[in-house]
């Protein structure tokens, strides 16, 4: 949902399996098959949530209770606040897109999401740090169990070879999404796009890296049984200024500038045929928020 060309290797500072980052996923993805199977993913989203938290941290009955009765009110809250709010920025977009993006356009769509995610976290985020210090200590066994991976060696990960299918394969991605809205793409089309790709930063192995890092960092703390408002400011510390590795910074930080620079370019290359077809999928969205907030 972020523009007409669907999320180029977007990387939000969301990874924590919890509240925020699973209603992120299923609320801003613009990846559904179609604009009612929005509408499905939205009214079913409460119950994948509770059966996602529960395969991340096995809770117990009274966690249970807790999670379905604040997510009935955070629903509630999301369609009567929230959604109105996507549908116009969707109305906004289409409008710009129209005639293709400009630099200005991209910043306020950019900064449009940005917005509407740090809203939701907010919104989000007493909840998110009461469960988490409501976990007893073998839940926390089971979170790590769940999401730390055995540390390997990369070996080979950083020759020529290796980045050069890491790139090819982030580009089939990016060119699969992007034909999801726009319809297939011709051969020259796709050789154009492959090649521009390449100038996205390569931080796959990167955030694999620090979102590992973290987990392990949460993992400790939750260990220290910190407070529910202790849980607060790191959580938010981490979503809000997050501190990255230093080898890792400017790729990190060069992301949002790099995907923007990619959309300009790729842009005059979409045919009007093809902008129409992402435009009316776009009108879908809009319908299907529409939809959703008056229920």
């Amino acid at each position: 949902m972020l523009s007409t060309i669907p999320q180029l290797e977007r990387n939000m500072k969301k990874f924590l399996s919890s509240f925020s980052a699973l209603l992120i996923v299923i609320l801003l993805s613009s990846g559904l098959s179609s604009c009612s199977t929005t509408q499905i993913a939205y009214n079913y989203a409460d119950w994948l949530l509770i059966h996602r938290i529960d395969y991340y941290f096995g809770v117990t009955k009274m966690q249970n209770r807790f999670i379905k009765q604040r997510l009935t009110e955070h629903f509630a809250w999301h369609r009567k606040n929230e959604l109105p709010l996507y549908a116009h920025f969707l109305v906004m977009l289409k409008a710009k897109a129209q005639d293709g993006l400009t630099q200005e356009e991209l910043d306020w769509a950019f900064d449009s999401v940005d917005a509407r995610l740090i809203t939701l976290f907010s919104h989000l985020l007493p909840d998110t740090a009461s469960f988490l210090s409501s976990l007893h200590p073998d839940q926390i066994d089971y979170f790590e169990r769940k999401v730390i991976k055995p540390h390997q060696e990369n070996k080979g990960e950083k020759s020529a070879v290796k980045i050069k299918k890491r790139l090819e394969e982030r580009a089939d991605k990016i060119i699969d999404k992007m034909e999801d809205w726009f319809g297939n793409f011709n051969k020259t089309q796709k050789k154009q796009i492959t090649r521009l790709t390449f100038s996205l930063p390569d931080i796959k192995e990167d955030w694999a890296a620090y979102r590992q890092m973290k987990r392990e960092e949460l993992i400790r703390f939750l260990r220290e049984k910190p407070s529910s408002s202790e849980i607060e400011v790191l959580l938010k510390a981490w979503v809000i200024a997050p501190s990255y590795p230093v080898e890792s910074q400017a790729k990190f930080e060069n992301m949002a500038d790099a995907t923007k620079a990619l959309i300009l370019q790729i842009d005059p290359l979409i045919i009007p045929k093809q902008r129409q077809k992402a435009i009316k999928r776009l009108e879908g969205y809009i319908k299907d928020f529409r939809v959703l907030s008056n229920r």
